[in-house]
């Protein structure tokens, strides 16, 4: 023997769709494992979809699984609302069960007091069928003084029931209307729950999309404020490179004049060295010819003239000498300060 089908209601974009098979829910757009369906047999029982058996079928299984997409703010507003609808639901089949149990009770008090209605009715038809069966005897016997006052003690009997049945009835009656108005205002207390929770449900909603639009424009400002962080260190980056850039520039210029220096440090003391041999030998020559000089006085025939001569090229000679030298310390210390 097969079992049928059933079909299911589906919750999906913030909306009840159905009642659908399995295979057309399962195509839906927005279908997914945490979809809720409710069966069509058993409504108010909302449950997620891979709870269902008729749903496991047809759902991937939990390794191949699709990667989730990203969150959008209708399937953020579709889980924060999901849990009032949730309750709302609850909340709904409560109040539809409460009602169920209202009407089976008043359809049985009903029930009840139509049948005591009909008993009392059976009574009062069989009293006055008795009370008329008695007028006729009266009416054929009115001679006798006994069925006279037996008339007068039925009718007041009859009238004695007749009374108590119509206050029973008018009881029934007021009972009855009572309970109307119970259930009336049972009713009404129902609508009035129902309206104030889809009011509260509409308020939490258009507070949680404020609360969505706030944190999205919280984000965009985040957003705008890393992207201007980014542009700056970007920026940063950039001027860091071009500040190595000009470091290393003037690393190798400033090596390049070291080098250069030193080179020039290297020629001076090879020219410093090389007017160092020039100075002896011009004092070796010196030295000779002041001994000729001494020669000269000691042999004292030399004129006057050419020692005054002899000693103006000495004197010159002398000077050029310290000039040079003067001029070449103060370019071996400038060089040296310099490097």
């Amino acid at each position: 023997m097969t079992v049928p089908i059933s079909r299911y209601f589906a919750f999906t974009k913030r909306s009840i769709k159905g009642p659908f098979y399995p295979k057309e829910i399962a195509q839906l757009p927005d279908f997914g494992r945490a979809t809720l369906v409710c069966p069509e047999a058993a409504l108010g029982q909302w449950r997620e979809a891979f709870l269902e058996s008729a749903f496991q079928t047809l759902l991937e299984p939990a390794g191949q699984a699709k990667p989730k997409p990203p969150l959008t703010h209708e399937t953020a507003d579709d889980r924060a609302v999901r849990s009032l609808l949730e309750k709302a639901i609850n909340k709904n089949s409560q109040f539809e069960n409460e009602v169920r149990g209202m009407k089976r009770e008043y359809s049985h008090e009903k029930k009840r007091f139509e049948e005591e209605l009909r008993k009392k009715e059976v009574e009062i038809k069989s009293l006055a069928e008795k009370l008329k069966r008695t007028a006729a005897a009266q009416a054929a016997q009115t001679e006798h003084p006994s069925w006279e006052h037996l008339y007068k003690t039925l009718k007041k009997r009859g009238d004695e029931k007749l009374f108590e049945a119509t206050q029973t009835i008018s009881e029934k009656g007021e009972e009855n209307l009572r309970l109307r108005n119970q259930i009336q205002n049972m009713v009404d207390t129902y609508e009035d729950s129902k309206r104030n929770l889809l009011e509260k449900g509409v308020k939490e909603r258009a507070e949680t999309e404020d609360k969505l639009e706030a944190i999205s424009s919280e984000l965009e400002e985040k957003e705008m404020v890393i992207k201007t962080m980014a542009d700056s260190i970007q920026s940063i980056l950039g001027k860091n490179e071009e500040f190595q850039r000009i470091m290393l520039d003037e690393r190798r210029d400033y090596e390049e004049q070291n080098a250069r220096f030193c080179e020039e440090i290297g020629k001076l003391r090879g020219e410093i060295k090389w007017k160092q041999q020039e100075l002896d030998r011009i004092k070796t020559d010196l030295f000779d010819a002041l001994n000729k000089l001494h020669e000269f006085e000691s042999v004292g025939d030399l004129k006057t003239r050419e020692q005054e001569e002899l000693y103006g090229i000495i004197h010159a000679k002398v000077k050029m000498l310290s000039g040079y030298f003067d001029n070449l310390e103060s370019r071996l210390k400038y060089a040296l300060k310099k490097a």
